[in-house]
C-alpha cells in the first residue's frame, strides 16, 4: 500500500544551526528500508502560532506524522500543549507515567523539579508511549487524516522509540518490505556514480526498482530497493551489475563502514598498523580507534606536528626536512617508515600537507597532501591535491590514506 508519511521536527536550536536535525535523516534512511518514501519533512522553532499551523497541515496531508521535539519541562517545550490544542481537548496528567519520571531522577540520584512534571501531562485520549531510554515519554493521537507520533528529539530516545514502536507500526501497515541493497563508494563523485549507473537505472527489466543516492561525505552511497515476490534475486542481479561498474571504489556494502572494514581485515591477517599524521592532526587515529575491538590491530599513532618531533620521534632526518620540506614525498616516506618501525608494526602510514588556510605557496598549494603506506613488500608514496576548506581537506585525507591501506589488504 502506498503510506504518505510527513517528518515535523521543532525547535529553535535547529532553526539557528546550534543543532544539526540528524533524527530526520536516520528515519528517512529506516523508513526506505521499508519501502517508504517520506513526502515532505517540516521544520518550525518554538512558536505556538507556528506549531499549530504546522500540525493543521501535516497532519492535513498525511497518513503517517512523526514529530520531534518539544516534550521537555521548559517552557519552551510546546509539543503536547500544541496537540491537545489542535484536537480541541485539554492536557491531563498520567500517574503512572509521573511515577515513571519520579524514579528514574532517583535512580540517578537526582532530585526532580517541580517542572518535570509537566513532561506526564498528554492530550485526553493520548496512547502514551513510554522512553526507557530517557524522561520524556512521547505519545500518539489521531488528528486530521493523520496518525500523529509526538517522540522527544534526544536522538538516543528517538531513534529508541521509533526503533520499538514508529517503524513496527509502519511495516505492519505496508506489508513485506522490498528487497534493500545499499554499496559505498570512495573517491567518486556523486555525478559520476549516477552516470555510471545510468544504464542500469534505465534498463527495462529494473522498471519499478528505486533508486537513491546518499552524499555522506566522503563517501556516495548508492541505494537501492526492489519490490515483487521475485525481489531479493532481482536486488542481487542489480548488485552483480554495480560491483562490475565500480569495482574497487567499492570499499563496502550495507552497513559495513570503511574503518571498521580495515580493522577487521587486519586482525583476520594477524597484522598491526602505526600511525604518524601531521596535517591531520589525529583524525586517522580516530577513525580506527572508533571501531570496537581496534586494539587487536592498532598499537600507536603518532602525531608529529613540529619537524623537531618527526625527527625526534619518527626519525625523520633533519637533512630530508630541510631539502624537501615538511610536506613533501621523502617525509611522508620517512613518517610511515618511522611510524612501522618503532610501532614494531605491519603497515605504516604517513601523512603530511599543507591544511590551509595558510600556509601554501605556488608549488605546494593549499590542499596539497603527500601520503605513504609502509608495508611488508616496501613503501608506497602518493600526492594529492585536495580541494576544500582546512576540515574538508584533513578529513578527505584521512579517509583516503585509509581507503589505500584497504585496498592494500584485500
Amino acid at each position: 500500500m502506498s503510506l504518505v508519511v510527513e517528518i515535523l521536527s521543532t525547535g529553535d536550536e535547529l532553526l539557528t544551526g546550534q543543532v544539526v536535525d540528524t533524527n530526520s535523516a536516520w528515519l528517512m534512511d529506516r523508513l526506505w528500508d521499508l519501502g517508504v518514501m517520506v513526502r515532505r519533512k517540516t521544520l518550525v522553532g518554538d512558536d505556538r502560532q507556528d506549531l499549530l499551523a504546522a500540525l493543521a497541515e501535516t497532519t492535513g496531508r498525511a497518513d503517517l506524522v512523526v514529530m520531534s521535539g518539544g516534550l521537555g519541562p521548559t517552557e519552551d517545550d510546546l509539543t503536547a500543549e500544541c496537540a491537545a490544542a489542535a484536537m480541541g481537548v485539554p492536557l491531563e496528567e498520567d500517574a503512572a507515567s509521573l511515577q515513571a519520571i519520579r524514579r528514574r531522577f532517583e535512580k540517578l540520584g537526582r532530585t526532580m523539579t517541580p517542572n518535570n512534571a509537566k513532561q506526564a501531562r498528554f492530550p485526553r485520549g493520548a496512547i502514551i508511549i513510554p522512553n526507557r531510554f530517557g524522561t520524556a515519554p512521547g505519545f500518539r493521537v489521531v488528528l486530521g487524516r493523520a496518525e500523529l507520533f509526538c517522540l522527544p528529539g534526544v536522538p538516543n530516545e528517538y531513534r529508541g522509540i521509533c526503533e520499538q514502536v514508529v517503524l513496527p507500526g509502519v511495516a505492519a501497515r505496508v506489508g513485506a518490505p522490498p528487497a534493500a541493497r545499499l554499496v559505498k563508494l570512495f573517491g567518486i563523485p556523486e555525478s559520476h556514480a549516477d552516470h555510471a549507473m545510468r544504464p542500469i537505472m534505465d534498463a527495462a527489466e529494473n522498471a519499478g526498482v528505486r533508486f537513491g543516492y546518499r552524499a555522506h561525505w566522503p563517501e556516495i552511497h548508492v541505494k537501492w530497493t526492489v519490490p515483487g515476490e521475485d525481489a531479493e534475486s532481482r536486488a542481487e542481479r542489480i548488485l552483480a551489475e554495480v560491483r562490475r561498474v565500480f569495482g574497487d571504489a567499492i570499499f563496502g556494502e550495507g552497513k559495513q563502514d570503511l574503518a571498521q572494514l580495515v580493522v577487521e581485515r587486519l586482525v583476520a591477517r594477524g597484522e598491526r598498523l602505526a600511525l604518524a599524521e601531521s596535517c591531520t592532526g589525529g583524525l586517522l587515529s580516530q577513525l580506527v580507534t572508533s571501531v570496537p575491538g581496534a586494539s587487536a590491530a592498532f598499537d600507536v599513532g603518532v602525531v608529529a606536528y613540529a619537524n623537531t618531533v618527526k625527527t625526534a620521534i619518527l626519525g625523520v632526518p633533519a637533512e630530508l626536512l630541510t631539502a624537501h620540506g615538511a610536506v613533501s614525498e621523502p617525509v611522508a616516506r620517512a613518517m610511515a617508515e618511522g611510524a612501522r618501525l618503532r610501532g614494531r608494526a605491519t603497515w605504516g602510514i604517513g601523512i603530511t600537507g599543507v591544511a590551509g588556510p595558510s600556509g601554501g605557496t605556488p608549488e605546494k598549494p593549499v590542499g596539497t597532501v603527500h601520503m605513504a603506506i609502509a608495508g611488508p613488500q616496501g613503501t608506497q608514496p602518493w600526492e594529492r591535491r585536495f580541494p576544500g576548506d582546512r576540515e574538508r581537506i584533513r578529513k578527505i585525507a584521512a579517509h583516503d590514506a585509509l581507503n589505500q591501506l584497504r585496498l592494500l589488504i584485500r
